[in-house]
């Protein structure tokens, strides 16, 4: 059986309406669509199902010091547990697995994503990339005759990016947080200098009332 993984769904109907001449079915798998004819399978994603995070240790960044964030382990979740058991599921029975996502850096790193996810379930099976600008018959058909190999360099500088993000998260929000403690002070201590002000002034105006003789009011005329 070949597994085609796309990038969504809607991709995945339209490849497999391309490559069966619309005599693909579906079926429902952990509340998934997969298009099937003859021996093929197709799987679309949900964009990325897996995201990068901190171990449990670093799940709360108020308490640990931003620097030790920079060497911490970085280990990858799934954020969409459905679809990632259909797709573990289908791999493990696949003879073939075929990675049909976007023709972008992004694209190339959800690849290696799938890749991954299929390598974890079945280790010897080949995968291949086929790359498309737009997902039109003659594209798609010219693509599948001549399959290529995922880019993992270009994955590679999605994935570090996303590794940059994560790190550089914590640091933004303490940054920030660093930055509202002290406009926090800043207004407080201009509030106080200006009740201060308004008070020493009511103090002066006060002495100088006290201090000013009274006149009677009363003259002669000669």
């Amino acid at each position: 059986m070949e597994l085609i993984i796309t990038e969504k769904d809607i991709a995945a109907r339209r490849i497999a309406d391309i490559l069966s001449g619309e005599h693909a079915s579906v079926e429902r798998e952990h509340g998934v669509n997969v298009y099937r004819w003859a021996d093929k399978r197709v799987v679309g994603l949900s964009g990325h199902v897996v995201d990068v995070d901190f171990p449990p240790e670093y799940s709360d960044w108020r308490d640990v010091e931003p620097s030790e964030l920079i060497d911490a382990q970085v280990v990858k979740n799934a954020t969409k547990e459905n679809i990632v058991r259909t797709l573990r599921l289908y791999a493990r029975k696949a003879d073939n697995v075929t990675i049909a996502t976007d023709y972008d850096r992004e694209g190339e790193l959800i690849g290696k994503e799938a890749y991954e996810l299929v390598r974890e379930v079945n280790e010897d099976v080949p995968v291949q990339r086929v790359r498309f600008s737009s997902i039109t018959h003659n594209e798609v058909t010219k693509a599948f005759e001549d399959p290529d190999e995922l880019d993992f360099n270009l994955a590679a500088s999605g994935e570090a990016r996303q590794v940059i993000d994560l790190v550089w998260g914590p640091h933004s929000r303490v940054s920030s947080r660093s930055r509202r403690d002290n406009w926090a002070t800043i207004s407080s201590a201009w509030a106080a200098s200006r009740v201060r002000r308004s008070n020493s002034s009511s103090t002066a105006s006060a002495r100088s009332r006290r201090s000013t003789p009274k006149t009677t009011g009363n003259c002669s005329l000669t």
